[in-house]
């Protein structure tokens, strides 16, 4: 592999000339702890280190590799509750760019406001470099309707939706301003090419990878050979590999303050982010972006440095974000955003049980009936007080960003507190 790779790379570099950075492959391997590393360092004569990994549950059906249709049988975890699952948790190739050329939280999944939140927070920790959703083949919001124009259906592969593509704005503002700090390294592998050929077992590695249209149904794979640092290990901060063989400089830093097995709680090596696993709950608590994500209805009131979220929503994802690149106690202009979950009109549900071709038991839900235009979206439920006493008007916004109508503000000492309206998704906050 490496010597076809170095083929293909010199044939493209200096027969036709191209000035692109080059990925080798972006594939996986049969056994990720033993064979991993070696995949990755085949790919090392290109620029970039790649992965496809989505995150999804299972779907059972006749066309279940792109449509989803009435009869349909389906899971419905949030990775939330499943935390070495997120799609970011690679080890990452010293000195190459590493990018995920493909992922969604994909349909039939209902839990999928988490998704960009969590992609913004962790790309931001890890310094994971790119993160391509499939797909986004409209230039507009994507209605509910059919996989290929004539099957009756709901289309499978589209992201565009309200709650996938309907929280980008304020997750990409927090990345793409840097408003979270990128993590120190927590763990430093040297391996050597004798290990990897050998298939010995590192310090470290990734779950495998899951891609629904490629693994034909097959039941989450049993836990592999334990590894000395623990899976949870990636969403403390950055985790790298070099290939040169001195395993003397091998570094983890002590988890101890980071991982609590006992509680279900993980807390990053900058402290901006905490993820509870056993609630469900991932919490956002930097200078200027600070929020919450999941099972928020259990938690009551959530308290973070600035702001306290309190939300009857079950679930929702809930971001704040200053505009100015200021912290959100002096911001002028403030981004508030909501995402809750959706549905086609006139969906239907069911819960089911059945076994797959593998024997193995499954519970989950049969899809009663698939809908129609348009997206349904669960109301909001959110209680804001925030520590801003400058703060002076509060604007819903719609779908597409205009401005319909203001948000009542209570003010109480140096915070001011607002209900957001059922149907606001994005709201504005300003001092003028």
């Amino acid at each position: 592999m490496m010597d076809f790779h170095r083929t293909m790379v010199n044939f493209l570099r200096q027969e036709i000339g191209v000035k692109a950075l080059i990925n080798a492959d972006n594939w996986k391997t049969a056994d990720t702890t033993r064979l991993n590393d070696a995949e990755r360092y085949a790919y090392s004569p290109g620029d970039v280190m790649a992965v496809n990994r989505y995150y999804g549950g299972l779907h059972s059906g006749q066309y279940s590799g792109w449509a989803i249709v009435a009869g349909d049988r389906f899971t419905d975890p949030s990775v939330l509750l499943q935390p070495d699952q997120l799609p970011t948790n690679l080890k990452q190739v010293s000195g190459y760019p590493m990018v995920i050329t493909e992922s969604s939280w994909v349909p039939p999944l209902s839990y999928q406001s988490e998704g960009p939140f969590l992609v913004s927070l962790f790309q931001s920790l890890t310094g994971v470099d790119g993160f391509y959703w499939f797909q986004l083949n409209q230039p507009q919001w994507r209605s509910p309707d059919s996989a290929n124009g004539y099957l009756p259906s709901l289309g499978k592969w589209i992201a565009d939706t309200p709650e996938l593509l309907g929280n980008f704005p304020a997750a990409a503002l927090i990345y793409r301003q840097g408003y979270l700090k990128t993590g120190t390294p927590v763990v430093e592998e040297h391996r050597s090419l004798e290990a990897l050929w050998q298939r010995q077992t590192p310090l470290i590695s990734e779950e495998s990878s899951f891609d629904p249209n490629r693994d034909h149904q097959i039941p989450k794979a049993q836990p592999g050979t334990p590894t000395i640092v623990h899976p949870l290990a990636f969403l403390v901060g950055p985790v790298q590999v070099t290939y040169d063989g001195d395993v003397s400089q091998n570094k983890a830093i002590d988890f101890s303050a980071h991982l609590n097995f006992q509680q279900q709680t993980i807390t990053s090596i900058t402290t901006e982010i905490t993820w509870d696993y056993g609630q469900g709950i991932c919490l956002l608590n930097s200078p200027k972006a600070q929020g919450a994500s999941g099972f928020l209805q259990t938690r009551g009131a959530i308290k973070l440095k600035d702001l306290t979220i309190t939300a009857g929503n079950a679930y929702a994802t809930v971001m704040v974000a200053a505009m100015d690149d200021q912290p959100l106690a002096q911001s002028k202009r403030i981004l508030v955003q909501v995402g809750t979950t959706a549905r086609p009109t006139d969906w239907q549900q069911k819960p089911a049980q059945w076994t797959d071709g593998q024997g193995a038991p499954h519970q989950g839900y049969e899809v009663v009936s698939y809908g129609k235009p348009p997206w349904q979206v669960a109301n909001t439920d959110v209680l804001l007080q925030l520590s801003h006493s400058a703060i002076r008007r509060a604007q819903a916004l719609d779908m597409n960003g205009m401005a319909q109508a203001d948000i009542p503000i209570q003010r109480q000492g140096g915070e001011i507190k607002l209900r957001l309206p059922p149907n606001t998704m994005y709201a504005i906050l300003t001092t003028d």
